[in-house]
């Protein structure tokens, strides 16, 4: 079964595009005064569209390829996995029939190994419940960013050791 990925892409000409090659800091007082001439813009914007284009077809080709993998994966292991299921279980039967705890050969060895004990809760929200404030409980203490937030903004006095730290702007590109 075999799958074509198509994307339609909009018809951008070759000398539309920018080359980003050749842009150098020699040439930034050039860019300038160009970027304020509005067809010059509208060139940038369509060559952006272009290049957000081809790669979102590159990210799906390759994730196309990555579930046709995964997929045969899959197939390849189903066709280990009952094998091995198979062999584990009469291996097993050999190894409770013969009471060795061990045995060795050239091709493997067979043996019982002791787990070690672990806790196991059925319901951890009752067990909480009964246990709060014993050492079976474990409290985690951490930072509540949104109370300070909401303490600023209701009082407008920041907590000692916290303060407000404006991100930076973000610039941000659509294309149609």
């Amino acid at each position: 079964m075999s799958a074509v990925l198509k994307v339609e892409s909009p018809i951008v000409e070759p000398e539309e595009l920018v080359d980003i090659e050749a842009i150098s800091a020699s040439e930034a007082d050039l860019w300038a005064s160009e970027a304020e001439d509005e067809a010059t813009i509208e060139r940038y914007l369509r060559a952006y569209r272009y290049y957000q284009a081809e790669a979102d077809r590159v990210q799906a080709a390759a994730q196309a390829e990555r579930d046709r993998i995964d997929a045969w994966e899959s197939r390849k292991l189903a066709q280990a996995v009952r094998p091995l299921e198979f062999l584990t279980f009469r291996l097993k039967q050999f190894s409770e029939a013969t009471s060795r705890a061990k045995r060795t050969s050239p091709n493997g060895s067979l043996s019982w190994r002791k787990q070690p004990e672990h806790v196991e809760v059925a319901d951890a929200d009752a067990f909480i419940a009964a246990h709060r404030g014993t050492e079976f409980v474990r409290v985690k203490e951490e930072v509540d960013k949104s109370a300070i937030k909401a303490a600023v903004k209701a009082t407008g006095e920041l907590p000692e050791g916290a303060e407000l730290v404006r991100g930076e702007d973000k610039f941000v590109i659509e294309v149609e």
